[in-house]
Formats: C-alpha cells, sequence, structure tokens
C-alpha cells in the first residue's frame, strides 16, 4: 500500500500532463500559496489549462478540414466546467464553476479556488474535474500538504568558478572560462550562462552568453567568454555579475546570480617629458640645475621612481621623485658644478615600480658646456675710452684758465 501510495505522489509531484482522449486541453502546471498548510488554514490553489491545439498562423500543412473534423476540434478545447472535488477532507471556498468557454488555439489559462485545510495534519488528495463539451472528465489528482514533512524534492545545485590567464591590463582582450558544476540531486535542462550589463570599462567581445543542454547530479562544463577592457579602467578586483538560468524538474525555470572576479592590473610607462637647465647657457667651473619633468604614460601608478645620471661633475647625481600617477609628470632635479668647457654625452636612468615588478630605463642625452665670453677688445677699448676723456678733459681746463 505505501509503495503504491508513493508512486502516486511522485506522479503528482511531477506534474506529468493529463489529457482526455481526443481532447486538445491540458493541465500544464498548478501551485499552491503556501505551499505547506497549516490545519484550518486557506490557501490558494491556481491551476493552469493549456489548448494544444496549433494555432492557424503557424499551421504547415493543407488547410481544407472537412466540416467533421472541424467540429470534433472545436468541441475537444470547449469546457463546460471546472470543479475541484475536496474528497470531504479540503474545504473548497471559492473558485468552482468559475469558468466556461473555449481556450484559444496555443493558448492558456489559470483558475485559481480557495481552500482550507482540515483540523489535522498530513497529505489529502483532491480531484480537479474538468469538464469537455461530448467529452468525459479530465481528472487530475492534487495532493495538498497539511502540516506533513517530506523529503526534499531532488534539486540540482550548479557551482560555478573560472580561471583566466592571471592579471589583466587595462586595454586588453582576455579569455575567462566559467566552469559549471552540478553538485545537486536532480538534473538541470536548458541552462544559460549570461554577463549581466558591466559598464563600457569591461565589457564582453563578441557574445556575453553562453548555452548548456543539461547536467546531470556530479557533471560539469566549461564555456567560454571573451572580456575587453577599456585604457581608462581603474586597477583593482572588479566584480562581473553573471546570471544562470536553468530548468528544473518541478520549479520550471530558476534563476541564480553568480559573480566572477577579474583582477586589473595597470601598467606605468615612465619616460623623460622635458629637460631645462638654470642657467640655460651653462658656462665652464660654474654652478647650474639640471631639471628633467618625468610623465608617467601607463594605465598605473608609477611608485618609488628615481633618477640617476653620470655626468663626471660634482653635485647632487640622483634624484627621488616619488609616486607619479597615470597622466601625469614630476621634476627630478639634479644640482652640480660645471667642468671645462664641451660637449658631455651622459646616460639617464630612470627606476620605478607598478603592480607588475620593477622597472629600469636608460635614456642617451647631451650636455654643452661653454667658455666664459673674451671680453680683453672690450676691456681696450674701454681703457682708450677713458684715456681719451681725461685727455680731453684736461685740454679743456687748460684753455679755461687762458
Amino acid at each position: 500500500m505505501k509503495s503504491i501510495l508513493i508512486i502516486i505522489i511522485v506522479l503528482i509531484l511531477t506534474g506529468i500532463p493529463v489529457l482526455a482522449v481526443d481532447s486538445t486541453i491540458v493541465i500544464t502546471d498548478y501551485e499552491i500559496t503556501p505551499p505547506v498548510l497549516m490545519p484550518e488554514e486557506k490557501g490558494i490553489l491556481t491551476v493552469t489549462l493549456s489548448n494544444t491545439e496549433p494555432s492557424a498562423d503557424f499551421s504547415m500543412g493543407p488547410t481544407d478540414k472537412s466540416e467533421e473534423s472541424y467540429i470534433s476540434t472545436a468541441s475537444s478545447s470547449m469546457i463546460d466546467s471546472v470543479f475541484l472535488d475536496g474528497k470531504k477532507d479540503i474545504d473548497v471556498l471559492a473558485g468552482n464553476g468559475q469558468f466556461e468557454g473555449k481556450i484559444g488555439e496555443g493558448q492558456s489559462i489559470q483558475i485559481s479556488f480557495v481552500i482550507r485545510a482540515p483540523t489535522r495534519s498530513g497529505i489529502y488528495f483532491t480531484q480537479l474535474l474538468i469538464r469537455i463539451r461530448d467529452q468525459e472528465y479530465i481528472k487530475y489528482p492534487i495532493a495538498i500538504n497539511v502540516n506533513t514533512p517530506i523529503s526534499t524534492v531532488r534539486q540540482p545545485a550548479l557551482i560555478l568558478s573560472q580561471s583566466s590567464s592571471g592579471p589583466i591590463k587595462p586595454g586588453d582582450s582576455f579569455p575567462v572560462k566559467i566552469n559549471l558544476i552540478n553538485k545537486g540531486i536532480g538534473q538541470a535542462k536548458d541552462i544559460t550562462v549570461r554577463v549581466r550589463e558591466t559598464g563600457s570599462s569591461i565589457a564582453p567581445m563578441t557574445t556575453n552568453a553562453f548555452h548548456i543542454e543539461k547536467l546531470h547530479e556530479g557533471d560539469n562544463a566549461v564555456g567560454e567568454i571573451i572580456f575587453n577592457t577599456d585604457k581608462e579602467v581603474t586597477s583593482g578586483i572588479h566584480k562581473i555579475p553573471i546570471e544562470i538560468t536553468f530548468t528544473t524538474p518541478d520549479k520550471g525555470d530558476t534563476l541564480v546570480t553568480e559573480t566572477i572576479s577579474l583582477d586589473i592590473k595597470g601598467e606605468s610607462d615612465v619616460s623623460i617629458m622635458s629637460l631645462e637647465t638654470d642657467p640655460e647657457r651653462i658656462q665652464e667651473n660654474s654652478p647650474f640645475d639640471l631639471i628633467i619633468r618625468l610623465d608617467n604614460s601607463g594605465t598605473g601608478d608609477a611608485e618609488s621612481v628615481r633618477a640617476s645620471l653620470d655626468l663626471p661633475f660634482q653635485g647632487t647625481k640622483e634624484a627621488f621623485v616619488g609616486r607619479i600617477e597615470p597622466h601625469n609628470d614630476a621634476p627630478a632635479v639634479f644640482v652640480l658644478e660645471s667642468g671645462e668647457a664641451g660637449e658631455y654625452v651622459y646616460n639617464l636612468n630612470i627606476e620605478y615600480k607598478d603592480d607588475w615588478g620593477e622597472h629600469q630605463r636608460a635614456e642617451n642625452l647631451t650636455l654643452a658646456i661653454i667658455k666664459p665670453p673674451d671680453n680683453t677688445v672690450t676691456y681696450i677699448i674701454l681703457i682708450i675710452l677713458v684715456i681719451i676723456g681725461l685727455a680731453g678733459y684736461r685740454l679743456w681746463s687748460r684753455r679755461g684758465d687762458m
């Protein structure tokens, strides 16, 4: 007896469509709210009826139906009454006889009944009776759970994991493999994995979804989505929302939201932006300042930036700059004492760090040192002018005495 009862419950819970012979009316679904009633509690039972007759718009064969077949089809979808029999245990308070008429081809309707549970706990069976014109009743048993614990319905549990090639540089494209494993105790079908809207900084390149036909208990499947990044995307861990939709044996469509993590690491690029000296023209054996502005044209912060040079002069040959953010610059200042006049070729070494490690860059530069101007001729001319002036003054003084 127990085995027969279990078979009946399984057939009911799996929602196998029931229909009368030659009828196009099918009971496709039902829902009880709340799913488990307390003794004497009221609830709502909603039944979905569907007409499986294909719509005329999608008919692919000959359309010259005989009058007899047309009348037969029409009568097979004409409902005279819908009645819920509570079997003396479940009280049906409202809903009986509320629908009469025809369901359109390919259409569905929902009919609700207000029910009340009995005073005692248990599993009670009601019966839905649908009278089809010129045919017998469609009979469909529906189990009502009144405060009775039963084993959990076998459900799939899809667990998402990811794998990628590691940190990502802004502006790069990269694939992400998404792995789904079913760790539940039921089968999932028609699985779609879709990336939700992520903004313009990180977005799928071609498609934002992939499909898996089904996953049995313990099965896994892998899909790949290629992402593209903007060069302006900020460094750090970015959470990307993922929607997983699938069909379960008893609940229909299920939506689960997960996330994947993308590690964006900006890369700095430090180089010379400008170079100037103070004074502009450097004379031999004289002090001067060499100012070199360093620019970060990369996508990440440059940390611990320092610059050094190998000029054969006395003074400060190393400058610590610190941090330079993307699209910013900072000066490296060297205070030096020039040597003899001439053109000096020297190396400027730049060292810095970023999220990708330590970097070095060497630049070849030249610096011109000039001799001080030769003022001998100027001095002679000045002396001659002074002598002429003094001689003229004395002549003028003597004429005044005479």
